[in-house]
């Protein structure tokens, strides 16, 4: 296919799009039919068999879901038709025949006598999995060029799937989620790497091919809870066997487990909480200054209220005052109220906003509720014999253990039971720093009725509720973008990451999924002593050598990096790489650079020089200035910054030299958190690969 630019569409392909619009809008009042039959039908579609959905061209489509067991299931799609019978369990898959690309909206009926389901505005074109962690998530709006974006997004046959966020400890059949039309209102919230990668993929296939994107995604999660847990416990790898295997006990046990006897438990947990809790609370104030002293009743504790101060509630740490911008530990508040006569000894709740990290609430100096370990949780505490009419004054010590600390928005206010009735609290307090983090573990509460295998971090629990409902749906290929929250385990991820690549081939059936890998931003402070730190250098490497072991492409983004943000928003450029990936890889296009320079070898030249050369190197050049980001090591392992010459654009290789390296042993480039320094590119200003070699003779 020719590679036309999007911002210079033709008219035809507008039309169509027209077209395509306005058939959306006839298919409208029919999908508001079906919705309300299929709500009392016992048909159910796979959940990426929505509207607007993009159906995988050249491929058989197997149309799954539930029906009543037994019972012929019929499904068509436009001129297409097929029938089937449900399985006992009442799953059912019919396949239809692999179909060409197509921009005409056709819908998919599937009628079994139990009901019907109608699925509209369906689109056949290219699928591909965008996953990973935040940096495939982060979304167009939170990412450079979203003027742009939005401009382009009614120009593109681009169509977006989203999951939500969720885990289970086995498979589930389904998951929440809708497809959505690219449009310069919807756009803004679809992965950017995800959609950049689609603009190219569409301009490609000269607008005539939908992309459909299927973004299951979640920020901060490792790799392990992406792969089916099955596969990690049939891994040669006693490594990733092992814990597999622990967990997957665990999950039988707990599931081996009757109801009754989780809930008794569970109270008899909930009543050691509570018993460690108040211990704790015990333990700590009786060393913390405000507790030394009395401040649960600041009238009567020394220099009150001369050192006191006041401020808003609620407020943070920092926006209470900026000494306690990044303070951890105890901050004490208090102020006094009115209880009016009529509320008299009748049942209120003191309601607060989440606090950050824990505290303590008293009234009078009487405590009257508690929390540690709930961050997020608002407060309700109970006074079942309220209070006296007359003045009170409340007293709340907070206790920060890291990060930001203090009170989250929210209302502040004592509630009257079983009424509308309420005392305002927000507004003017008075507050006094008490002492750092206690030298106390505090207890934390374990929820024995919650199934092990459910933690984002665990082994398979995204798989299960995220990836294994959709692994069916035909797709081409994936695109993945992770690996942050894996740094500082590189050998372990080399292992995990065609693993991963794998397992999804083995479960959807299709050994030839097609994989993109993104290999890290630089991130992190430049270190100019430092030229071979390892740690993300050595995590980046094993993203160039697992994709490899998993027959899988690469992206490097080693140059788009922020030193002060892990989210770099520099996306189009990502997008851009991988799809060259695809275009060249997949789908076979002639003359499309994807591969940085790689290095071939590493030879020594006259004692003190080394000599290196390189693959997919054709117009080696540096960015800036002279060539930069090498460094040579002798006998002793230090390495020093090293100069280097292109020789004859890169046919020849770099020739290396560094001062006070005799007979260099080793070389490296761009071997740092943030390689700062590195600026050699090839033609197609694609960075080098990182790299850390022994030097031959």
């Amino acid at each position: 296919m020719l590679h036309h630019p999007v911002d210079s569409l033709s008219s035809s392909s507008l039309n169509s799009r027209n077209a395509a619009a306005d058939s959306v809008r006839a298919f409208a009042w029919v999908t508001v039919v079906f919705l309300a039959t299929a709500a009392q039908a016992d048909v159910r579609l796979d959940p990426l068999f929505r509207d607007h959905a993009v159906l995988q061209r050249e491929r058989p489509i197997p149309v799954s879901g539930t029906a009543l067991p037994g019972e012929r299931v019929t499904v068509t799609f436009g001129a297409l038709r097929n029938e089937g019978v449900a399985a006992k369990d009442g799953r059912f898959s019919i396949e239809l025949p692999a179909m060409d690309a197509s921009l005409e909206p056709r819908s998919l009926v599937v009628q079994a006598p139990s009901g019907a389901v109608t699925v509209a505005d369906v689109l056949v074109g290219e699928v591909w999995f965008c996953s990973g962690q935040s940096n495939m998530e982060w979304t167009v709006d939170a990412s450079n060029e979203a003027s742009r974006a939005k401009e382009l997004a009614p120009r593109v046959p681009i169509r977006s799937f989203k999951a939500p966020h969720v885990t289970a400890a086995r498979p589930a059949m389904t998951v929440r989620g809708m497809w959505r039309v690219a449009s310069a209102e919807t756009v803004g919230s679809f992965t950017a790497v995800g959609f950049w990668f689609g603009v190219d993929l569409a301009r490609a296939f000269d607008l005539e091919v939908p992309i459909g994107l299927v973004d299951i995604s979640w920020g901060g999660t490792r790799i392990e809870p992406w792969i089916p847990r099955d596969l990690m416990m049939a891994s040669p790898e006693p490594s990733i066997q092992s814990v597999a295997r622990e967990l997957e006990a665990r999950i039988v046990e707990f599931e081996s487990t009757g109801a009754d006897a989780r809930d008794a438990e569970a109270q008899k947990g909930e009543a050691r909480f509570r018993q460690a809790r108040a211990a704790y609370w015990k333990r700590v104030l009786e060393t913390e200054v405000g507790g030394r002293e009395g401040w649960s009743k600041p009238e009567s504790s020394k220099n009150f209220p001369l050192a006191w101060r006041d401020t808003t509630l609620p407020a943070l740490y920092g926006a209470v005052d900026a000494s306690l911008e990044g303070f951890d530990g105890f901050v004490w508040f208090t102020r006094t109220f009115e209880v009016p006569a009529a509320w008299a000894d009748r049942p209120i709740t003191l309601s607060l906003p989440p606090i950050d990290d824990a505290d303590v609430a008293c009234i009078d100096g009487v405590e009257v509720g508690n929390t540690i370990g709930d961050w997020t949780r608002r407060r309700s505490y109970e006074l079942p014999q309220g209070l006296k009419g007359g003045t009170h004054r409340i007293t709340i010590a907070t206790l920060d253990l890291h990060g930001q600390g203090g009170f989250a928005n929210g209302p502040m206010k004592l509630i009257l039971a079983d009424t509308k009735d309420e005392i305002e609290l927000a507004g003017s307090w008075l507050w006094r720093q008490g002492g750092g983090v206690p030298r106390v573990v505090a207890p934390a509460r374990r929820d024995v009725t919650k199934s092990p295998g459910t933690e984002p971090h665990e082994p398979a629990a995204i798989w299960n509720a995220m990836m294994a409902p959709c692994i069916s749906f035909p797709a081409r290929g994936a695109i993945w973008y992770q690996g942050e929250s894996n740094a500082g385990e590189p050998d372990n991820y080399r292992k995990l990451l065609p693993l991963l690549m794998e397992s999804w081939r083995a479960k959807s059936g299709n050994p030839n999924l097609a994989w993109g890998i993104v290999q890290l931003a630089a991130f992190m402070p430049f270190v100019e002593n430092e030229p071979a730190q390892g740690a993300w250098a050595l995590l980046r490497e094993a993203q160039f050598q697992g994709s490899r072991e998993g027959r899988g492409g690469f992206a490097s983004a080693i140059d788009l990096g922020d030193a002060a943000d892990i989210h770099p928003r520099q996306k189009r450029e990502v997008g851009e790489r991988l799809a060259a990936w695809a275009r060249a890889s997949v789908y076979g296009e002639a003359n499309v650079a994807w591969q940085g320079p790689e290095l071939r070898s590493a030879e020594r030249e006259n004692g003190n020089f080394v000599r290196v050369r390189f693959d997919h190197a054709q117009g080696l050049h540096a960015m800036h200035g002279k060539p930069d980001g090498f460094a040579l090591a002798g006998a002793d392992g230090k390495f020093v910054w090293a100069n280097a010459t292109i020789l004859d654009e890169g046919r020849d290789g770099i020739l290396l030299s560094a001062e006070g390296v005799a007979d260099p042993v080793e070389v490296v480039y761009a071997w740092q958190n943030n390689p700062i320094r590195a600026n050699v590119v090839n033609g197609a200003l694609l960075p080098m690969i990182p790299f850390r070699a022994k030097v031959t003779k």
